[in-house]
């Protein structure tokens, strides 16, 4: 074989590899990305005194994983992270956050106690953290009996991930094809559902008509799907706590394609956002159930339930 060949043999024969190695480079570690909230003590709500809580900290939440959203890991956590805080499909700016040291005002078992989450301390002064809206109950959860009141929570990314490509609006209320859906949806869901008055059941199997199924939220996307929650006017049927209830206010997803499907209770939207980078908007909600779960969750796109992270105060 003369030297032409020969060089002509060894190309032939690398050229495979080389291909190969062109389509499956090495994997290089894809730094995480964590989910977080702004967040007051609501702990604080029960000393029972009036006024907004005092103090206000970072609940780490979610980290994605893989492609997969699950609760964080306190060890995966950084000592040291700045927080994009989103809101509404815009930035309202960074915070800073770092973990608690033993020997500060509160220490790890304390944190257990009294925060019943992970918490980082807030680093930027407080003059510069923003907030939304006056402080009141709505996202006081099982503290709002009491006079006090918090600061609506935001949503935190530890990369500059806030945009809401899906587009999520609220409405004044759906429209009729819409509700149409959701009723029939509830009505599929709940087959036996009784009327009540004063605690007793005055009704068995009510076949209740539309006006007393109210849809008092909802919030449609860009894409055509919606979010409508229900609230059956059913009489006093007395203390409410099982998400599996007719009477624990559900919350109903509508497809683009018209399909309904119940997503959960006991809930209220705190944002939405691709917070992921993946080019569609996760949904997260605070859920607040009785009598002693708080707590936020984690939807994705297509309204499939992906993390939660409750506490109790019991």
């Amino acid at each position: 074989m003369n030297c032409a060949n020969l060089v002509a043999t060894i190309l032939f024969a690398l050229s495979p590899c080389r291909v190969l190695c062109g389509q499956a480079p090495l994997a290089k570690d894809v730094p995480k990305v964590f989910v977080g909230f702004l967040d007051d003590a609501r702990e604080e709500l029960s000393n029972w005194e009036p006024g907004v809580t005092r103090d206000r900290f970072i609940r780490p939440a979610f980290e994605k994983v893989g492609s997969t959203w699950r609760p964080v890991n306190a060890s995966s956590l950084p000592a040291r992270m700045t927080w994009t805080i989103a809101f509404d499909g815009r930035s309202l700016g960074q915070v800073k956050g770092e973990s608690w040291e033993i020997g500060d005002r509160i220490t790890h078992g304390q944190m257990d106690q009294g925060f019943r989450t992970i918490v980082q301390a807030i680093v930027t002064p407080m003059v510069a953290v923003p907030s939304i809206g006056p402080p009141s109950k709505s996202f006081a959860g099982l503290m709002a009996d009491g006079p006090g009141k918090v600061r609506r929570p935001l949503v935190l990314v530890s990369k500059p991930y806030f945009s809401d490509p899906d587009g999520w609006k609220r409405l004044p209320q759906p429209p009729d094809s819409i509700a149409r859906l959701v009723r029939a949806a509830f009505r599929l869901g709940f087959p036996h559902i009784n009327r009540c008055k004063n605690e007793e059941v005055v009704q068995r199997r009510w076949t209740f008509p539309d006006s007393s199924l109210d849809l008092p939220v909802s919030y449609t996307s860009n894409k055509g799907s919606f979010l409508v929650e229900t609230h059956l006017n059913a009489g006093d049927c007395g203390y409410v706590d099982d998400p599996n209830d007719p009477l624990s206010d559900p919350w109903f997803f509508v497809s683009a394609d018209g399909r309904a499907k119940r997503i959960g209770s006991f809930m209220s939207l705190v944002d939405a956002g691709d917070y992921d980078d993946d080019g569609r908007s996760e949904l997260i909600f605070f859920l607040s159930q009785p009598e002693q779960t708080d707590g936020f969750i984690l939807f994705d796109a297509d309204l499939r339930k992906q993390a939660s992270l409750l506490w109790t105060y019991h």
